[in-house]
């Protein structure tokens, strides 16, 4: 009965470092994340060993879909590449002083009727892309204005973590 009792101790303590990890996303969690979309979010994740990548938080709820979207590139060349980032929002975008370099926020309209608030920037050499989007219209619990503000929140912890 003993060796029994060993062989399951060993086996209880290798068993985590044979079952696959969790996907993680490196600049927000997703605590953060069910605070920014409202409640529980499924995370698609694709980071690569350079720092850059996509996560996508998501909140299914009814017919009502939120989503949080964090891009990060690292560019080889900015003053060629990081205008290409820009583009995705109107030349008079509101320049977002204190998050990052040369961050700007923007409202866009999406695929079946997402609206979305944006905030593309760069930290040195990484350029990032923040986008939260819901598909109802008029979302008392998710107005604009609140978009505009968590997108800004999301867009400053992703600074300083890129920092």
């Amino acid at each position: 009965m003993r060796s029994f009792h060993i062989f399951l101790l060993g086996l209880a303590l290798v068993t985590p470092a044979v079952c696959p990890g969790q996907t993680k996303c490196p600049w927000i969690n997703e605590a953060t994340a069910r605070g920014i979309l409202g409640g529980d979010v499924t995370l698609t994740a694709k980071v690569s060993e350079h720092g850059d990548g996509v996560c996508e938080f998501s909140r299914q709820q009814g017919a009502v879909t939120r989503q949080l979207r964090i891009a990060v590139d690292v560019m080889t060349d900015i003053p060629k590449q990081f205008p290409k980032y820009l583009a995705q929002c109107p030349p008079k975008s509101a320049a977002l002083g204190a998050i990052g370099n040369e961050a700007v926020m923007c409202s866009m309209q999406g695929k079946q009727n997402q609206q979305a608030e944006l905030v593309v920037g760069r930290v040195r050499d990484q350029a990032f892309v923040i986008s939260l989007s819901s598909n109802a219209q008029d979302d008392p619990s998710f107005t604009k204005e609140m978009r505009r503000e968590k997108t800004n929140l999301v867009a400053e912890m992703v600074a300083g973590i890129l920092f």
